[in-house]
């Protein structure tokens, strides 16, 4: 028997067996069918996720707050959430239900399966910003947090006092202090608000920078005389001291160490540090002069 093949001509005894290749249609059903497999545990825990009761949120919201937004608020607030799933809920929405003015931030964290933590951050109050009639809570910022007529304990407590001279105030710096941003909103876009943010801002940190000597923790107003000009009220005696910003640190030690002395040979009312070599003393109250010599100090040293 011949065991070779001629060309065109099988091999004797030989079967051609063909294979079929699965059709298109197969194989994206076997796919699918794969697919399926994978994602239908997944789908089952959403399904349980978004609707099994154990998900529902609970009444007993835990809430940390401050001394101006109550827990009483908060949770007032938020009832409407209550019974809703859990895992489904938007913290988004549920913290634009917390505008507030005194609250600065919220925080809301998820406890599975049915709690929810809120955490208020307050604004911190520095100082009251006075402007004609009109008065405000501000913080360290410069910020207007609230009116004084819905916070009159604050205004008539200890704070500092901060006032601008007029001609600073207006299309410059406009009339009242820009609101920080709400929980959910954008920040103000009142650019002569934000500019009077900004000097009310220098203002506190001056008053807080003279509580560092002796003297300056008897301040209890802060006048702003110019962009870097400041008049300080006192408790005690001299009653009014001049400053600038810029030398606040050298021209404040020195009136500390000379002090004690100023006040034992004139006792003055008025101490002006804004010169560059010397200290002026005055026995009146400051009137007219001071700001006209603010005036003066606004473009260069007073004379």
């Amino acid at each position: 028997m011949s065991w070779g093949r001629r060309r065109g001509t099988p091999l004797a005894g030989r079967r051609t067996v063909r294979r079929r290749r699965p059709r298109p249609v197969a194989w994206l059903a076997i796919g699918a069918g794969k697919v399926l497999l994978g994602v239908a545990p997944v789908v089952g825990v959403g399904v349980w996720l978004a609707t099994a009761p154990v998900f529902e949120l609970k009444a007993e919201i835990g809430v940390e707050t401050g001394a101006r937004v109550t827990e009483e608020w908060v949770r007032e607030r938020l009832a409407g959430l209550v019974g809703r799933n859990l895992p489904m809920l938007s913290l988004e929405r549920a913290t634009a239900r917390l505008e507030h003015e005194w609250v600065r931030e919220a925080k809301l964290v998820k406890r599975l399966p049915n709690e929810l933590d809120v955490e208020i951050v307050e604004h911190e109050p520095a100082a009251v910003f006075e402007s004609g009639k009109r008065a405000w809570i501000i913080d360290r910022d410069g910020r207007a947090i609230v009116e004084c007529e819905r916070a009159a304990d604050l205004c008539e407590s200890t704070l500092v006092r901060v006032s601008i001279q007029p001609g600073l105030l207006g299309e410059r710096a406009g009339t009242s202090p820009a609101r920080h941003r709400s929980v959910s909103g954008p920040a103000s876009r009142d650019v002569p608000g934000e500019a009077l943010a900004r000097t009310l801002k220098r203002s506190v940190t001056v008053a807080d920078e003279v509580k560092s000597f002796g003297w300056g923790r008897e301040v209890f107003a802060v006048g702003v005389l110019s962009d870097d000009d400041y008049l300080l009220e006192r408790g005690g005696r001299p009653a009014t001291v001049l400053v600038r910003g810029s030398d606040l640190t050298a021209k404040g030690s020195v009136f500390q160490l000379l002090q004690a002395a100023i006040r034992e040979h004139s006792d003055p009312e008025v101490v002006d540090l804004r010169f560059r070599d010397r200290i002026v003393l005055s026995a009146g109250a400051p009137g007219a002069d001071l700001e006209a010599a603010a005036g003066v100090s606004a473009g260069g040293d007073p004379s």
